[in-house]
């Protein structure tokens, strides 16, 4: 049994501080109030039917019962499409050790709306399918909370370890952030990296494997590679063009790679006037997870000058909204690395180092010592702005008086107005304790920008919601009177 399963339901423990810690027992394994009342769709548990993978990072009572600390973890499971799952594989890292992979049955139920329920390993999460192949998800337990994405895998690519041109983003809570690209041949890994160290700006360097990409399972889709600064990862192969990957050794390291395509580029690949939609969160030196989360747009001039766009971030608690950006400058060499610089009205941003995933999206890191945060961002359709009578998955994560993830969707009902449902876990890291909930209720939203930024009310949730749509109905968003932030995908019809 994986000692995650343990300490999850069969222990039952709970971290209360006050002049010292305490430890309470409670009952259940958690549990949601309220009912959500489903909205538009034509999903059912049918649609969830094959093998899918799950990255997430959230933060928990620990094995020892001692306290809340942070953790990362990987799921492999299959769906028969009537209501039951089998988890096959579950890598699960936190106070500096990995533990071993866990497996068993579990259970699982999807709305119309593409919202559900995921339980197995004596955990619990809220779900919302974008599609029948990805879906957002949260963990909805008493004693942990986290947030995270899964997709269904491709069994037909387990015969080998990937192979080609390959672009990377890592996150390793509180200590650091890289980016890069690399070439995998044979399992070897060579290429160029950013590595963005806490309290330290990124440096470049080389990046190469120790020891191979080992061939993964042909069940799982995990294989393990050792790379020549020492970290040891496992992976798990998506599909033939994608592939997550975790630290197996003493941090919390967790990140995914794309097979990089539509090189070699130039300046002249973000294209003058086009604009590009940006997401971000991390970790500051002072509030510590969940410290930062940043979205907005900029402009290009397809040479080397930023022209235009807009930026709203939370940091520390700290508000800064609708930024204009008034002018700056980017790079971007033939192997796909990049560097853009923000001149903001009113504020200022961190530089961002690119490496292009393709002609249209890229992963990034924000270059500053007092962050580690990255993100991605996408080539902006033309003036988009929210459709009337569409509906769209959301996940969102963050902190104001305690961890906040939520997981949901919302549905427009005119050009002004929306229904929002979320299920959502607050946790108190202090306490070990997380108040779950559902809630099903209204918003109203703006007319977006010409740069599709677009100002949002979540009835009860909160009272100011940003927007940045990279197409009419998907993109980044931020919440303003709270240090959450987010991400929201047009669901497909069904």
């Amino acid at each position: 049994m994986n000692p995650l399963v343990s300490t999850k339901c069969a222990g039952r423990v709970l971290m209360a501080l006050a002049a010292t810690i305490s430890i309470l027992l409670i009952t259940g394994c958690g549990s949601s109030s309220g009912t959500i009342t489903p909205l538009g769709g034509g999903f059912s548990n049918s649609s969830l039917t094959g093998q899918y993978v799950i990255k997430q990072t959230g933060t928990g009572v620990n094995q020892a019962g001692t306290s809340a600390d942070p953790f990362s973890e990987i799921t492999v499971f299959t769906a028969d499409g009537k209501g039951n799952l089998n988890v096959l594989e579950d890598d699960f890292d936190q106070d500096g050790q990995q533990y071993p992979p866990g497996s068993g049955a579990g259970a699982y139920s999807i709305a119309k709306d593409g919202t559900g329920s995921l339980s197995f390993g004596g955990s619990n999460y809220a779900i919302t399918l974008i599609d029948d192949s990805h879906f957002y998800l949260i963990e909805e337990d008493t004693f942990a909370t986290s947030s995270g994405f899964g997709q269904m895998q491709d069994t037909t690519a387990f015969t080998a370890a990937p192979s080609g041109t390959y672009v990377f983003k890592a996150h390793n809570l509180d200590t650091g952030s890289r980016v890069g690209g690399i070439t995998i041949a044979s399992g070897a890994i060579s290429g160029t990296e950013d590595l963005l160290s806490a309290g330290l700006l990124a440096t470049t360097q080389s990046v190469a494997s120790a020891v191979a990409m080992s061939a993964p399972n042909s069940t799982t889709g995990r294989g393990t590679f050792t790379l020549t600064d020492g970290t040891s990862f496992s992976y798990y192969v998506v599909n033939s063009t994608e592939f997550y990957f975790m630290s197996n050794a003493s941090s919390l390291e967790i990140g995914q790679a794309e097979a990089q395509t539509g090189g070699p580029f130039s300046a002249a690949t973000l294209a003058n006037g086009t604009s590009y939609v940006f997401g971000s969160s991390g970790d500051t030196n002072i509030s510590g997870p969940a410290g930062i989360h940043s979205a907005g747009v900029f402009t290009t001039d397809g040479v080397s000058a930023i022209t235009g766009g807009a930026v709203d971030y939370v940091q520390d608690a700290t508000v800064n909204t609708d930024l204009a950006v008034s002018g700056g400058g980017y790079t971007l060499a033939s192997n796909g690395r990049g560097t853009v610089n923000l001149t903001l009205s009113g504020g200022s941003i961190s530089p961002q180092i690119f490496w292009m995933v393709n002609g249209t999206r890229a992963y990034f890191l924000a270059n500053s010592t007092a962050a580690v945060e990255d993100g991605t961002f996408s080539l902006q359709q033309a003036a988009p702005a929210l459709s009337a009578n569409f509906q769209a998955a959301f996940v969102m994560d963050g902190f104001d008086t305690t961890l906040k993830d939520r997981v949901g969707d919302f549905e427009t009902t005119s050009t002004t107005a929306f229904n929002w449902n979320q299920a959502a876990n607050a946790f108190d890291p202090s306490t070990g304790l997380g108040v779950l909930s559902t809630t099903g209720t209204s918003g109203t939203y703006g007319t977006a920008g010409p740069n599709g930024r677009v100002a949002a009310v979540v009835n009860g949730v909160t009272t100011s919601v940003v927007f940045y749509l990279s197409s009419p109905n998907t993109g980044f968003m931020v919440q303003e009177d709270a240090d959450v932030g987010g991400v929201f995908a047009q669901q497909a019809s069904q």
